[in-house]
């Protein structure tokens, strides 16, 4: 089948061996046969003997196509009869023929590629070589048994998703030693379409992507209806960090954003932009300028973090999540009459503040100089360059830009969403802003100051922990043992409010009590004084009901399963054959016949020439000594 450019090709780099003479204008080959595939050679004998399909074959191709259903007999006399039609025909020829049968919409209809493979193995097997295979495995089907379906789960259904073929092996390997036929045991297919039956898709990618992965694609969403909120009612807040690479004194640092924003109209009332990771304070910060300037809100959605669950600000951390929260008294949001309401935690969906993050990293972050991707696979190349030939930006002047994007782009374009219907978060927002529920800006100072829990007034005056300070005043004197609480600026700690533990009277100011004056002019550095707790516990249940009850698999254990489907000996029993005419073997018969005198005589010195009379008597001992030994 071989056209014949490719046969002189290999004709010439001898892959054929074939000998040429010219003929005219014209090279003629002549083609040892023997190096020609066995099948070309099996078509010229045939040819030569003026038959198609030898006896054997024949007889074959009979049963095979005698024994085979009906619907199969149909799909191989349909390409017997194509393949005849087109067996003269060049490659335009053939696809301008099929295309007719196309466009009759006639039974005979096939692919050229479907076409092709049938004619290759028609050529090689004859009928039984175009007859479908369909439930010949069907043998293999029936030895599937539960019991390994249920081990091949155990191993499948993991998160890290393992390979079906590595899984399969194993399981192969457990039913070799429980007496089971390799020959007949279901193919990995098998296993991964019975999987895909029994389990839904959304079941397996949970088990094998995880929790998180199953949430964004599969979990349900709960539709919002914010039809009867009204605009500055309900604040959400959460922080992001900012993939905007920035010099802030001397080091290369990618800020933070901790907003308060309003549910309804998505405008950004108070933001706060900072370097280091994100604490309660920031959160403090930012909700201080966003009522400053809007008022209090009557509700606030937060994150679930523990910064946002501290007890200065939302009243305290409950043992068990809850989205409804009680907060505790002398917390900023008890003091204010706000309602709390927390998201549901590692879940993005919940918090709508999420979304403007992400235009944020559109319109801002992505043509900033700096800018380092969300992850390391969308990392700039010339972000390494950018750092070294110091061309990013300091704090200072990206906080200008990103304050001016909040402020005259993010709050100001419009959205076409369900809420802000082709209107922009400030025209929504002043249609819709009503009431301003203000707080004198002292007042507003002194709640969101830091508060301590309940200690007594020592000897030294109020002990603070989380510093390891004591704050002292002289009105403390008589008051020594009461039960008190303290508030704190959150950036000057020099100074501390306190307050009576039970009935929240004000009692008055103290300073920090130090053995040194001039140490007590100067601010107490809190990013020196507090730490950041990096680590937080996650526990949750979920939807495992498919995968308690499988077995728990080591991974040795999954070798030995598929060590069990391996040859594991395969020491060899070669003929010994002695190679014993070498040089040294000549050596060792010429010692065994050679008497020991002579041997000792061909140690006499020939003619030696001494140097000293020492050298010739040292010599003379020698052979003395093997005189005594023969």
């Amino acid at each position: 089948n071989e056209i014949k450019e490719t046969v002189r090709r290999k004709c010439k780099s001898g892959k054929y061996f074939s000998i040429s003479v010219m003929q005219g204008h014209n090279r003629v080959y002549s083609i040892l046969l023997s190096s020609l595939p066995q099948q070309a050679q099996d078509k010229y004998l045939q040819l030569k003997n003026n038959s198609v399909i030898d006896v054997k074959q024949l007889e074959q191709n009979s049963e095979d196509y005698a024994n085979a259903p009906l619907w199969a007999r149909k799909q191989a006399d349909k390409y017997l009869f194509l393949i005849s039609q087109t067996k003269n025909m060049s490659y335009t020829e053939i696809q301008e023929y099929l295309k007719r049968l196309k466009d009759a919409k006639s039974e005979l209809a096939v692919t050229y590629q479907s076409l092709y493979y049938a004619r290759k193995n028609y050529d090689k097997f004859g009928v039984a070589g175009i007859l479908s295979k369909k439930g010949q495995n069907r043998e293999r089907t029936i030895a599937m048994d539960k019991i390994y379906l249920d081990y091949f789960k155990s191993l499948y259904l993991k998160e890290g998703g393992p390979s079906v073929s590595s899984c399969w092996r194993a399981t192969l390997g457990y039913a070799i030693e429980n007496g089971v036929n390799p020959e007949v045991f279901p193919t990995y297919k098998t296993f991964e379409r019975y999987v895909k039956r029994e389990i839904p898709e959304q079941a397996i990618y949970y088990a094998r992507k995880g929790e998180s992965a199953w949430n964004k694609k599969y979990a349900m969403y709960v539709p919002r209806d914010y039809s009867k909120l009204q605009a500055g009612s309900c604040w959400v807040s959460d922080h992001a960090q900012i993939d905007v690479a920035v010099n802030f004194n001397n080091t290369v640092c990618f800020p933070w954003v901790t907003v308060f924003r309003d549910v309804k109209t998505s405008k950004w009332l108070g933001w706060f932009l900072h370097t280091e990771s994100p604490n309660s304070d920031h959160i403090f910060q930012a909700f201080y300028y966003g009522v400053t300037n809007f008022g209090i809100p009557n509700d606030v959605y937060l994150d679930n973090g523990k910064d946002y669950r501290c007890k200065d600000f939302a009243g305290g951390r409950e043992q068990s999540i809850k989205v409804e929260h009680s907060p505790k008294e002398n917390s900023l949001i008890t003091n204010l009459g706000i309602s709390v309401h927390f998201a549901l935690p590692y879940n993005a969906q919940t918090k709508p503040v999420e979304r403007d993050f992400l235009k944020i990293k559109e319109y801002l972050s992505k043509g900033c100089v700096g800018y380092r991707g969300g992850k390391i696979t969308e990392r700039p190349e010339k972000l390494k360059k950018e750092i070294k030939q110091n061309k990013i930006l300091s704090f200072e002047e990206f906080k200008v830009i990103f304050d001016d994007f909040i402020e005259n782009i993010l709050n100001k374009t419009p959205s076409k969403g369900k809420v802000l219907q082709g209107k922009c978060p400030d025209e929504l927002w002043a249609e819709e802003f009503a009431v301003k529920k203000v707080i004198s800006k002292d007042a507003l100072k002194l709640f969101c100051m830091r508060t301590s829990k309940p200690v007594k007034i020592g000897r030294n005056g109020v002990h603070d922990s989380q510093l390891n300070v004591n704050y002292w005043g002289e009105w403390m004197s008589p008051e020594k043992g009461r039960k008190v609480f303290i508030r704190r600026d959150i950036k000057a700690y020099q100074e501390a409010w306190v307050f009576d533990a039970a009935t929240e009277e004000y009692l008055g100011k103290g300073n920090i009590f130090i053995e040194t004056s001039f140490l007590a002019k100067t601010n107490v550095e809190k990013s020196q004084l507090q730490q950041v707790m990096a680590a937080k516990k996650k526990e949750k249940k979920s939807m495992r009901s498919y995968i308690d009850a499988l077995q728990s698999i080591s991974e040795q254990e999954k070798f030995e399963k598929v060590k069990a489907t391996l040859k594991q000996d395969y020491s060899s029993n070669p003929n010994v054959l002695e190679i014993s005419n070498t040089k040294m073997d000549q050596v060792i018969r010429i010692e065994n016949k050679i008497p020991q005198k002579e041997l000792l005589a061909n140690l006499q010195p020939k003619r030696k020439l001494y140097l000293t009379a020492a050298e010739k008597r040292r010599d003379l001992a020698r052979i003395e000594k093997l005189e005594e030994v023969v």
